[in-house]
């Protein structure tokens, strides 16, 4: 979930299991000195992690026709893997991928006719059983983990070996190479970077004052309709919430903050990921709250559930008075409901939607979202949604009766 108000600590890439990991960092702490802008290169960074254990990384180094993408791990913190490392590196018309476990590296060449025309798709896209799915043939495919032999003995397989993946890849034709030595893969890759990249940025003047490449949002305060809005919990939550109440220092970092447990999703994830019409937040997950008022510590746990709450296995219900509006959202549920009565109404006799007709559901309500700070009245249902943590002095209310189990 986003972060919003805590300051994620940064972490560099620092392994050294592959060649070229000291170059991706030297790179990293060059652009850094230039305070992350570097004239015809585009920096994007990632934070994960949770409570006051939150980490950012530069995850993309995109030039025009290279890239270097972070997220290999190379240690761990607490409860999360520390994964700066460097795991894809693409130069022309090439690309390495490698992976802590020493399975691979998997190679891939361009093959293509027209590089300036293809370069975007190759150092971008995915590349995954092209022939499968008849597409151009534009790439071949090598690995270096064919005979697992080598990782057994702790060796690193010294071939890169053409790999058409049971007929699912294209095979090489012609004089088309059938394998690479791949130690001079490695330095092909780290020279290139050293002499195209690195030297590049180290022409460029220097920074006085270097800056975080986190910038906290602005706190919008909660001024909306809701004075508490509910959801649903377990009973791990309770005690986390009354520990974090009491003495916040004696709980785990990453547990410093106020979770509900799942977070289901507005729409599914495959149709999240295929549907171009839905908003990019309603992709996401959230805490699903009910916005009725009248919901007391007597109130079953099922009156909540309906669509909006998916876990049967919460036994408490939970209120929340909002501190802030940052990342939090408002959605219409009647329109899933509507729509799915609709859909019924035209497939009579049938009684079952199929995945086609009730994703159609999904996306009338995912396309009612709105910040809550947008929201002026008028949904038949509102659900308000969080996409964020919660602060511990956030719950104000926790059912201490168990629900009964639904029969």
């Amino acid at each position: 979930m986003p972060v919003f108000n805590d300051t994620p600590q940064f972490l560099y890439p620092k392994s050294r299991q592959f060649p070229f990991d000291e170059v991706c960092e030297e790179i990293v702490l060059a652009i850094e000195k230039r305070n992350w802008k570097v004239p015809g290169l585009k920096v994007d960074f990632s934070i994960y992690g949770s409570g006051t254990a939150k980490y950012q990384y530069v995850a993309n180094i995109r030039g025009d026709d290279f890239k270097l993408e972070f997220c290999r791990v190379q240690g761990r913190l607490g409860k999360y893997n520390d994964i700066a490392a460097v795991y894809a590196v693409t130069i022309p018309q090439q690309q390495i991928c490698v992976y802590e476990d020493e399975s691979g590296p998997t190679y891939y060449l361009y093959v293509g006719d027209d590089w300036d025309k293809d370069k975007d798709k190759f150092i971008d896209g995915i590349k995954t059983n092209s022939k499968l799915y008849k597409e151009p043939r534009k790439y071949l495919k090598y690995k270096g983990g064919v005979n697992d032999i080598y990782r057994y003995c702790n060796q690193r397989p010294p071939l890169l070996l053409h790999d058409n993946d049971l007929g699912r890849e294209y095979k090489p034709e012609g004089d088309e190479p059938t394998e690479f030595v791949l130690a001079n893969k490695f330095k092909e890759f780290t020279d290139w970077l050293y002499t195209n990249v690195l030297d590049y940025i180290n022409t460029l003047p220097e920074v006085d004052a270097i800056k975080l490449p986190f910038t906290p949002e602005e706190i919008i305060p909660y001024k909306g309709e809701w004075p508490i809005v509910f959801s649903m919990a377990d009973w791990n939550f309770r005690d986390r919430v009354i520990s974090g109440k009491k003495i916040p220092e004696k709980i785990a970092p990453e547990y410093r903050h106020a979770s509900l447990g799942s977070c289901p999703r507005l729409v599914p994830w495959d149709l999240a990921l295929n549907d171009k019409d839905i908003p990019e937040i309603a992709r996401d997950g959230f805490i699903w709250c009910d916005t009725n008022q009248n919901i007391t510590s007597k109130s079953s746990c099922y009156s909540l559930v309906d669509e909006t709450c998916s876990d049967l296995s919460a036994k408490l219900i939970v209120a929340i008075t909002l501190k802030y509006a940052n990342h939090v959202y408002v959605v219409d549920n009647s329109i899933f409901k509507e729509t799915k009565m609709q859909i019924f109404e035209n497939i009579v006799p049938r009684k079952k939607l199929t995945d086609e007709e009730l994703s159609r559901a999904y996306v009338a309500r995912a396309k009612t979202i709105i910040p809550i700070t947008e929201y002026k009245g008028g949904f038949k249902y509102p659900v308000v949604l969080i996409n964020r943590e919660l602060d511990f002095d956030e719950i104000e209310w926790i059912q201490e009766k168990e629900i009964e189990k639904k029969a």
